[in-house]
């Protein structure tokens, strides 16, 4: 039976009751990512919006303010930012010759979770005198970079609810906060706000609470919500349709797949959904090229005879597990978490789903020809599904409960060291320290623990 908006408001009531920990864990993110902001302020140099950022956020002023969704000749009346000597925006559009329009490089699902706080800055601009209402102006940059923030904050609020079904309060808070300040989710949900990766990290940590809910109890409602991540995570970025292995993966035992088949029309209905979601993409690709799908992205292409996976994991110039060790910490809990037997006997089926998703979306994602995917900190692509790691992380934690006091201090310190490398690391990129994209293994050492670029070689 559904739940009336009072019991659900007393069911949320009781939960962060019963995980004060945990949902303080995500705060403290959440608080740390806009303090960052609003101390940095990017936002009023009006330097959020540049190359991909700028593309993905493209069509709210295009559509919403200045009704040109496909001349884009509005961009030639917005003043460009200081940035680099002067950054003009609107560097995604491309002409299509067979129309004579324009065509935006990059899908609009970024856009539609940038579209609540679009429209807060929009109004504040409206109603403040002297300030510029066209899409560019600071508020407007503001809230793109507000919008990182919390969709990031929202995808580990969402996968604490997740941990919480299988680990104590204090592991989960210490589960989540390593994923939020460990990582380089920190960094585009802080500094290098407005790319598509919070918000896939959301997506993907709501699709695996909702996948995880849907195997308990299969519902309409559950398999819609499945669909719906889904759907969006491919609107934001086409590759994340990998995300969909997920779902279809959770539990490949005879079991799971009988509850596949049996209910096989939610799963169609969760598939409709998703075809859904793109339509207005192809629609927008109908209206500015003449063709519902259309590869916008030029001479940029996938390389899949030769990838770069060793490169992308442990290379110096954007290697996964260098930029992000606490990656690493967390996919060495998968083995504590194969052997554990919990309530629900669902962790070996865990490991084995994350994976058949983890092999092939490290495959695709390195096999981009630009790999380490332009300027930036660590390898963002693997944010992406950095939710897929909380709960062998989790494990890790709690198994360190039964360990030596001296094993399990060490693995504490390693995460907390964890935290605070990458936070100074991350600080090391703002003052020009760490390269954003021409590192190296000598670099690496020569800028270990520096404060200062000063007597360092410069860059070519």
């Amino acid at each position: 039976m559904r739940k009336n908006p009072e019991a659900r408001m007393r069911a949320a009531l009781s939960f962060l009751r019963r995980s004060p920990a945990s949902t303080a864990s995500t705060l403290i993110f959440l608080v740390a990512a806009v303090w960052v902001c609003f101390n940095v302020h990017r936002w009023k140099d009006r330097e959020i919006l540049q190359w991909d950022t700028d593309g993905y956020y493209l069509y709210l002023p295009a559509a919403l303010i200045h009704g040109d969704l496909f001349g884009l000749g509005f961009l030639d009346r917005v003043e460009p930012n200081n940035f680099n000597g002067g950054y003009a925006f609107g560097q995604g559009r491309i002409r299509v010759p067979a129309t004579g329009r324009y065509c935006d490089k990059y899908t609009m699902g970024t856009a539609v979770f940038e579209l609540p706080f679009f429209l807060e800055a929009h109004a504040w601009c409206l109603a403040s005198p002297g300030c510029v209402a066209d899409g560019y102006s600071p508020p407007y940059q503001l809230a793109v970079a507000l919008s990182s923030a919390c969709w990031a904050w929202l995808g580990l609020l969402v996968l604490v609810r997740f941990l919480r079904r299988r680990v104590d309060d204090a592991t989960a808070a210490a589960a989540v906060l390593v994923l939020g300040l460990g990582t380089n989710l920190f960094f585009y949900a802080s500094l290098a706000q407005g790319m598509s990766h919070p918000v896939l990290f959301f997506l993907c940590a709501l699709l695996i609470e909702r996948t995880d809910a849907w195997y308990a109890g299969p519902a309409l409602g559950k398999a819609l919500a499945i669909g719906l991540c889904i759907g969006l995570a491919v609107l934001c970025r086409p590759t994340a349709a990998l995300l969909a292995l997920i779902p279809l993966c959770w539990s490949l035992t005879p079991n799971g797949l009988h509850l596949l088949a049996r209910h096989k029309t939610q799963l169609l209905a969760a598939a409709g959904l998703v075809l859904l979601c793109g339509l207005p993409q192809a629609m927008y690709w109908k209206a500015a090229t003449g063709h519902y799908l259309f590869y916008s992205y030029g001479d940029e292409s996938f390389d899949f005879l030769h990838p770069h996976v060793l490169q992308g994991l442990f290379g110096f110039r954007k290697g996964w597990f260098v930029y992000t060790p606490a990656a690493l910490i967390a996919l060495a809990g998968l083995w504590p978490l194969w052997r554990w037997q919990s309530a629900r006997s669902t962790s070996r089926h865990y490991v084995v789903m994350l994976c058949c998703v983890l092999v092939p979306f490290i495959y695709v994602a390195f096999s981009w020809k630009m790999w380490w995917y332009g300027g930036g900190f660590g390898s963002r692509p693997l944010i992406d599904i950095l939710p897929l790691l909380a709960l062998p992380l989790a494990t890790a934690v709690h198994s360190a409960q039964r360990w030596k006091g001296w094993l399990r201090h060490g693995l504490l310190a390693t995460l907390f060291l964890c935290i605070a490398l990458n936070l100074f690391q991350q600080w090391q990129y703002k003052q020009g320290i760490i390269h954003y994209e021409d590192m190296t293994f000598t670099r690496w050492v020569q800028v270990f623990g520096r404060t200062s670029a000063s007597g360092l070689p410069k860059f070519p």
